[in-house]
């Protein structure tokens, strides 16, 4: 099994966690790691590793072939060539959080399975659009791989709007007492910092600093 970093190891554990997946969908698979993790580590019965381009689903057949699993490879822009199939988790890693809504908000199909989400910027435009749009977000797991710390988002469509502050949207309602999540808190808190003195709402900004102070209060942010 390869190693699959920080970041994407919290991504398969949330994966793991839902357990009974028939179909696992990887959204911009890349090298599909993840779709051959899920099937080496028995996670699913199928996997499909999706790409807009060409060139990396090549890298994730020559990928696929080494490790001796066999995920179906589909052409598709997010998930509009995945015509019919029932999906019953899907993952949209190393995307912005605004492409990454995009897509959830074209597709019928991101209503009908469990979301596992990892937005590499604008995790607060992603986390308002679940919240706006009917999906409940049911965890969040944090990681910090080579100094830089990350979301992992699992969202499921309920049809009912969530209410959430300000500090939400940046921090999420899942705020684990461990050192990843404060790593996030801090890179939060610093980005908050630099934007008051230009912010257009001060207050907001400022609620949002004090509660990023709050909760990195007695944790030690992680290294790696």
């Amino acid at each position: 099994m390869k190693n699959l970093g920080s970041r994407l190891e919290k991504a398969y554990e949330a994966i793991d966690r839902l357990g009974g997946i028939g179909t696992f969908a990887d959204i911009g698979s890349d090298h599909a790691y993840l779709s051959c993790e899920v099937l080496l580590r028995g996670n699913a019965k199928r996997a499909i590793a999706s790409d807009v381009n060409p060139g990396p689903l090549g890298r994730g057949k020559d990928y696929a072939a080494k490790t001796g699993v066999s995920p179906e490879f589909i052409l598709s822009d997010g998930f509009d060539a995945f015509d019919d199939r029932k999906i019953d988790c899907a993952a949209i890693c190393g995307m912005g959080g605004e492409l990454t809504a995009g897509i959830i908000k074209r597709s019928s199909a991101a209503k009908k399975c469990f979301l596992v989400l990892q937005p590499m910027s604008a995790q607060e435009f992603l986390r308002g659009y679940l919240w706006d749009n009917g999906f409940e977000i049911i965890g969040e797991d944090f990681a910090v791989e080579h100094g830089k710390p990350y979301v992992i988002i699992t969202a499921k469509y309920s049809g009912a709007n969530t209410p959430y502050t300000y500090p939400d949207l940046f921090l999420g309602k899942v705020r684990p007492a461990n050192a990843e999540f404060a790593s996030y808190a801090l890179k939060v808190l610093s980005r908050a910092e630099k934007s008051l003195l230009g912010s257009a709402d001060r207050f907001l900004t400022g609620e949002l600093i004090c509660e990023c102070q709050r909760q990195i209060t007695n944790l030690s942010p992680t290294k790696d």
